[in-house]
């Protein structure tokens, strides 16, 4: 699911080199932007980027956070829904006002019974019921199985 920096097949024009140059231009700045809620118009990319640097550093919240804030941002439900069970598989049933908090701003956009499902989990502590959420966008999950959940 990687997406290229720059599309090698694409007939290279002024337009497409700037674009290019922008693009790697704000995934440089969104390094070192100290806020939580992205402020650019790459809104995609910047999604793949933060989804590569949860897969790289699982440990770092603060991307998990800003993962699930530019869901919420970009009303991307999937993305949303990925990153919340990559949280909650971090997390291991710790931080439950940090993960209701996000399950609030969540809401309107996740399915009723994924929110359940999350809900149930938050409650009880047990990272099994996250096994029935689909898991599409999430990336510390394997198979539907959390990877993490085993390690608990």
């Amino acid at each position: 699911m990687n997406m290229p920096l720059v599309d090698q097949h694409a007939p290279v024009t002024d337009a497409t080199g700037r674009y290019q140059v922008r693009r790697q231009l704000e995934l440089f700045r969104i390094q070192e932007d100290p806020h939580l809620i992205y402020r650019g118009d790459e809104h995609l990319i910047v999604l793949r980027y933060l989804q590569r640097r949860v897969a790289a550093r699982p440990s770092q919240l603060r991307n998990h956070i800003r993962r699930v804030y530019l869901a919420i941002q970009t009303r991307e439900s999937a993305h949303l829904t990925g990153a919340l069970v990559d949280l909650m598989l971090v997390l291991k049933g710790r931080g439950r006002y940090l993960l209701n908090r996000m399950l609030e701003q969540s809401g309107p956009l996740l399915r009723k019974d994924h929110l359940k499902l999350f809900e149930t989990a938050l409650l009880c502590g047990d990272l099994a019921p996250l096994r029935k959420v689909e898991q599409g966008e999430s990336i510390l999950s394997n198979g539907g199985l959390p990877s993490l959940a085993a390690r608990r």
